[in-house]
């Protein structure tokens, strides 16, 4: 017994010390911290907002995100993937060269980001019948741009040095900066054009911290351009090279975000906006019931691709294992957040909210089901098979779009609900069944 707690003992000593384990150690409580920041935010919003001009709102930041997904061509996963690339093969020109190329990139985005905003305000009016929409969305695709400028670069210079501790702090302050400001230039009397304005003045805040880092950054490490080089050099860059080095990462993780972004833009096109607010707290709520399995899927990030190298014998035991354990711990959270709903609506949005409870409880498949899929972002890399998951997703979106549209038509709300549910599980199952068909041929 003394030999097995001293085994452990010198296991528990060596897990702390090494650095992956302490860096996903702060990763993992800064992601928590910003979840819970988001999470506690739309509440407040929602109990500020109340149902219709949540609904609104809610409208508002999907209409952003798909607008910013459009113009930004997923460049943040790209630009980490390529100097992440250069400059753990030690190729210091490779890493200044592509830091300037995302700068150069960040220069295309911002006047495409001007566009849609000037564009924003028509679409919406003509799409959900209020320019006011377009407004909101505007604000928040100028918001994304500020962000995406040097506290992008400052966050992924910090990563590829090590330095996920300033990496998860400076992301933690910017999102809490931002969430904060909202909040309180609506309790100010400014609403909506107030919680979109929180996210623009905190971006513009954090922008000037982050110039400032970059540069005391830069002065440490000369690897990384000086601000006026990133606006002044274009020698080396090489485009085509950068892009289609993680494109197909990229699309994977764009039409991912899709999955999400759709559901409440659809819905909003034949319900009210009160009802779109009952929808977008629905699924809010199960989400952030679900959340708390993150950690399994961010350590699957690193445990399977690691498994395919080391022990490629295992890979297919072990991604049953933990999709079925995690299928059984989505269930149970899901049982649980069902049973808890009524109550738990009532006191963290308030009663005016309560309406919602049924779609949660139509949500319960899709929540129950959700935990297939931990595994799958990490497994389809694992096997370098992200091409057959984009198209898998891309037949799901066409096909479920036009019969999401079908259902929402006709039994509103409630078509959103079998929407959602029929297009995540579905998606899941079929990435599930084909990942095993395929390493079981492979074996």
């Amino acid at each position: 017994m003394s030999l097995r707690l001293s085994f452990i003992r010198e296991q528990v000593i060596y897990f702390r010390q090494h650095w992956f384990v302490k860096n996903l150690a702060i990763l993992q409580v800064g992601n928590f911290s910003n979840t819970f920041i988001q999470g506690l935010t739309g509440i407040i919003i929602a109990r500020l907002l109340q149902p219709e001009l949540f609904g609104v709102y809610a409208i508002s930041f999907s209409l952003a995100g798909l607008l910013v997904l459009v113009v930004s061509f997923g460049i943040q996963d790209t630009g980490a993937t390529i100097v992440s690339g250069t400059y753990a093969h030690e190729e210091h020109k490779g890493t200044r060269e592509a830091f300037m190329f995302l700068g150069r990139m960040v220069s295309l985005i911002a006047v495409l980001s001007i566009i849609v905003t000037l564009i924003a305000p028509s679409l919406a009016g003509k799409i959900y019948h209020n320019p006011l929409i377009g407004w909101y969305a505007g604000i928040l695709v100028m918001a994304s741009f500020i962000s995406n400028t040097f506290l992008n670069f400052s966050a992924l210079a910090y990563l590829v040095l090590g330095k996920v501790k300033q990496m998860t702090l400076l992301t933690f302050t910017d999102q809490t900066l931002r969430n904060v400001l909202s909040v309180l230039l609506i309790v100010g009397g400014l609403g909506i054009t107030g919680a979109m304005s929180g996210h623009l003045f905190g971006a513009v805040i954090m922008l000037i911290v982050s110039i400032i880092l970059w540069e005391r950054l830069r002065r440490e490490h000369s690897i990384f351009p000086s601000v006026r080089e990133f606006f002044t050099r274009s020698a080396g860059l090489q485009v085509r090279k950068h892009i289609s080095f993680s494109a197909w990462v990229a699309l994977d993780k764009n039409i991912a975000t899709l999955f999400n972004l759709l559901p409440v833009l659809m819905v909003a096109l034949y319900v009210s906006a009160t009802d779109v607010g009952y929808f977008k707290i629905s699924l809010a709520y199960v989400n952030l019931v679900i959340g708390l399995m993150g950690p399994i899927s961010t350590l699957l990030n690193v445990e399977l691709p690691r498994m395919r190298e080391e022990n490629p014998e295992t890979l297919r035991k072990n991604f049953i294992r933990v999709s079925l354990y995690s299928l059984m711990f989505s269930v149970l959270l899901t049982v649980g957040a069902l049973i808890v709903s009524p109550f738990a609506l009532r006191i963290l949005y308030g009663v005016n909210f309560v309406p919602g409870v049924k779609y949660i409880l139509g949500l319960g498949v899709y929540g129950a089901f959700l935990g297939i899929g931990v595994g799958l972002g990490s497994m389809w890399r694992a096997i370098n098979k992200v091409k057959i998951s984009i198209l898998i997703n891309t037949i799901t979106l066409g096909i479920g779009i036009p019969g999401g549209l079908f259902l929402i038509k006709h039994f509103g709300v409630w078509g959103a609900v079998i929407m959602v549910s029929v297009w995540f599980t579905v998606s899941h199952f079929v990435s599930f069944f084909y990942i095993l068909r395929y390493t079981r041929l492979v074996k």
